[in-house]
């Protein structure tokens, strides 16, 4: 039967492995009040299609959140917020915006998946997420580029 929390989840995890103590947080991908959106990120990310993702550093200062640590484990939200998988950080990097790199840019998953469409497609959702904290996106914008992957899934 599928865990239906994400302590359920945890727990089931647990019992198929030894983490050692370590703790996780929930996590979802694109803006929680648009569900069908969450649900596309959390289906490519279990179809294998999505192992990485950018986030400029600043939200994670502005928003008093950890920068994502390798080893690091998440409960992957789906758009019902309902957990659909255990992720664990393999790789998170502070990289300037224009030095993000286009196997990345594949490993993100989205539009082309080509390194043009990827800045393309970042300048459009950062730059608003930036100015909101008083910030500009530039070349050197410093950005939190990780890598993950599904290490369980609630069956």
């Amino acid at each position: 039967m599928p865990a239906q929390s994400a302590e359920q989840l945890w727990k089931a995890y647990n019992e198929t492995t030894d983490t050692n103590g370590a703790s996780y947080q929930t996590r979802w991908f694109g803006e929680q009040n648009n569900p069908a959106e969450v649900q596309a990120f959390a289906d490519a990310i279990l179809a294998g299609t999505k192992t990485a993702t950018t986030t400029p550093l600043d939200t994670y200062t502005a928003e008093q959140v950890a920068i994502p640590q390798v080893g690091d484990y998440n409960v992957l939200l789906d758009g019902n917020m309902k957990p659909a998988a255990v992720l664990k950080t393999v790789v998170s990097e502070l990289i300037p915006f224009y030095r993000i790199s286009g196997e990345h840019a594949y490993h993100e998953g989205d539009g082309d998946r080509s390194i043009g469409d990827w800045r393309k497609r970042k300048t459009e959702e950062f730059t608003p997420v930036l100015e909101e904290h008083g910030q500009n996106l530039s070349p050197d914008t410093p950005m939190v580029s990780e890598v993950f992957e599904v290490v369980y899934r609630n069956n």
